[in-house]
């Protein structure tokens, strides 16, 4: 092998690494912003206090399973409160 075809081997493997990482976390935004969604289900104060609670939690590196099932609790939390 010559030295270009390493470098198109290398440059196709970061570019199909970069975009594995891209596509996953907008997948993961997606899905967060579905479950808000849903659990809001159109009212937009619960809608934006859910979507705060996420942004809370994703600094405090809280892990993703315990975020969705936060999220459920935070949601029934805020029903009955209001």
């Amino acid at each position: 092998m010559d030295a270009l075809s390493i470098g198109i081997i290398i440059i196709a493997t970061m570019t199909a690494l970069l975009f594995k990482f891209v596509i996953y976390h907008k997948i993961c935004n997606w899905m967060d912003q579905d479950l808000i969604s849903g659990l809001a289900g159109g009212n937009n104060d619960k809608h934006s206090f859910l979507t705060q609670q996420l942004k809370q939690m994703k600094n405090n590196k809280v892990k993703r399973k315990l975020q969705h099932q936060r999220l459920t609790d935070l949601a029934a939390e805020f029903e009955q409160n209001r």
